[in-house]
C-alpha cells in the first residue's frame, strides 16, 4: 500500500501586522487555543469520488489549520514582540477530502480517518504552546521564528501520520489500530503531550 501524502494543509500562508504600541500581557495572561472543527468527522464532509489520485486508499481526510488573517504581532513596553491570544482551527480541506464511490463507508474506517484527524489537532495543540512562550526583539525575527514554527509541527504531524498508516495498515490491522487510537485518546486528554508514540509533536 502506498503511504498517504502530506495532510497537513495551512489554509493561507501567514500574514502579519505589527502593532507599534500595544501594553504588556504577561504570560499568565495569553492563550492560544485550538479548536477542532467539526471535533468528530462523519462521512458527510468526504467528497465522493472515483478515484484517490496517486494512492489505493478508500478514503483520506486533509486537515488543514487556520490562523487569523492577517496575524497580529504586539509590542510591549520594553520593546518585545510576541502574539496576542487567537485560536487555531483545525477543519476538514473540502478539496481533499474524499472517499471512492466503491469503498463501504464503515464505521472503522471513519474511525480511522478520525485518528488522522486528532493527530492534527495535537499537533496544532504543540504548535499553540510553542507560540505562546515566544518573543522577539523585533517583529521580523517573531515572523521567522512563527513560520519555522509552523513548518516544523506540519512536518511532524504529516510523520506521524505516515506512521499511522504504516503501522496500522491503513486501518486494516484491528490490533494496531485499537492502540494507536488509545494512545490517541491519551494524548487529547493530556494538557501538554510533546510525543505521540515515541514521535514528537
Amino acid at each position: 500500500m502506498r503511504h498517504r501524502q502530506h495532510r497537513l494543509v495551512l489554509a493561507a500562508s501567514l500574514i502579519f501586522a505589527a502593532i507599534p504600541t500595544f501594553p504588556w500581557i504577561g504570560a499568565a495572561g495569553m492563550r492560544i487555543a485550538v479548536q477542532a472543527d467539526p471535533p468528530r468527522l462523519s462521512w458527510s464532509v468526504f467528497r465522493r469520488v472515483d478515484s484517490i489520485p496517486g494512492s489505493s486508499e478508500q478514503a483520506r481526510i486533509a486537515a488543514e489549520m487556520s490562523f487569523p488573517q492577517p496575524l497580529k504581532i504586539e509590542r510591549s513596553g520594553d520593546g518585545r514582540y510576541r502574539l496576542p491570544a487567537f485560536t487555531i482551527t483545525v477543519a476538514p480541506e473540502p478539496t481533499r477530502t474524499m472517499a471512492r464511490r466503491s469503498a463501504s463507508l464503515s464505521d472503522s474506517l471513519l474511525r480511522h480517518e478520525q485518528g488522522h484527524y486528532d493527530i492534527v489537532v495535537l499537533a496544532a495543540r504543540a504548535l499553540a504552546r510553542e507560540l505562546e512562550s515566544m518573543t522577539a526583539s523585533s517583529a521580523e525575527a517573531l515572523t521567522r521564528w512563527v513560520e519555522d514554527s509552523v513548518t516544523k509541527h506540519t512536518a511532524r504531524a504529516a510523520r506521524l501520520s505516515e506512521a499511522y498508516d504504516r503501522k496500522t495498515q491503513h486501518g486494516s490491522e484491528t490490533t494496531e489500530q485499537e492502540h494507536w487510537i488509545e494512545r490517541i485518546r491519551a494524548a487529547l486528554e493530556d494538557p501538554g503531550p510533546a510525543v505521540l508514540q515515541g514521535l514528537p509533536l
